[in-house]
């Protein structure tokens, strides 16, 4: 079932990007980084209606979360891009080429060889002090501060995979986070829920994620834009996962080759699927400059 959940999120996760993508490249130049840029993309219907699609797979992937662990479910959800290649096939009316179903096998296969050599265990959720989230979140903080503040002064075919990595740490946080904050729905209730500091810290990295991946969308097309985000957010989820709430992970010598293997798989075959011209949508279109 978890395995499921996380697939249906990663179908509308990849859906939602490609369309929120095409929209937000088309804005006025000048917006990235500002607040600005969420109010005129909210004025745009398709947009919304990607929006739409990214929130139903968010809530899938919560509920993913909420019976599994971070570490299981991150992996999966690298699947979205090859969603969204098939999407976009589907959009453009072009047929897929051998050369992208090849890079698709390879980041299933990828996603696959990892979660067997690792056969993730979920740790516990529950039982993590505020303390480690708060060092947890100061560490990729500072790490997509520092990400920010370089960003600006690059060029935006530079600046765009910055702030794409950024974003992809802190919804690989925001994962984590969701991980908890499902238990505590799933075991004490509603009221438990709310009455905890969780899901509003889940609500606040969401917007600032948000921010930085339409940033990112709005300088660059999407073979720039969304490959670091596709790569970062898993590693940073897995990371946090273990690190933070106590997942586990298979680590016999073997194990930790073909899981290293796996990782590394998935995210060069990321990075080559996110070039074919069904994502790109506007290839020969350059990087917009800045104002």
């Amino acid at each position: 079932m978890v395995f499921i959940l996380a697939l249906g999120a990663a179908l509308l996760l990849g859906t939602g990007s490609v369309i929120q993508q095409r929209v937000a490249f088309q804005a006025p130049d000048g917006l990235a980084l500002h607040v600005g840029l969420l109010w005129h993309l909210a004025r745009q219907r398709l947009w919304l209606l990607g929006l739409a699609a990214t929130l139903m797979g968010g809530a899938l992937s919560g509920l993913a979360l909420g019976q599994g662990s971070v570490v299981l479910v991150q992996p999966v959800l690298v699947l979205r891009l090859l969603f969204a290649l098939s999407v976009a096939a589907l959009w453009t009316r072009r047929p897929l080429r051998r050369r992208d179903w090849a890079v698709a096998s390879a980041v299933t296969v990828g996603m696959i060889a990892f979660l067997v050599a690792g056969s993730p265990g979920p740790g516990n959720p529950e039982g993590v002090p505020a303390w480690d989230w708060a060092v947890a979140a100061a560490a990729i903080g500072a790490l997509t501060w520092a990400l920010v503040r370089t960003a600006r002064r690059l060029r935006p075919n530079q600046e765009a995979p910055m702030l794409a990595i950024g974003a992809g740490m802190l919804f690989g946080l925001q994962s984590a986070l969701t991980q908890s904050a499902s238990h505590r729905l799933f075991t004490q209730g509603l009221l438990a829920l709310l009455t905890s500091w969780q899901p509003y810290a889940v609500a606040l990295i969401g917007l600032l994620g948000t921010l930085l991946a339409q940033s990112a969308y709005d300088l660059a097309p999407l073979s720039v834009a969304y490959p670091p985000l596709a790569a970062a957010e898993p590693l940073a989820g897995i990371a946090v996962g273990i690190g933070v709430l106590g997942g586990t992970l298979r680590l016999t010598p073997g194990a930790i080759s073909v899981e290293a293997i796996g990782l590394i798989v998935m995210t060069l075959a990321v990075y080559l699927l996110a070039a074919s011209p069904h994502i790109v949508g506007h290839r020969d279109e350059p990087a917009k400059k800045k104002h």
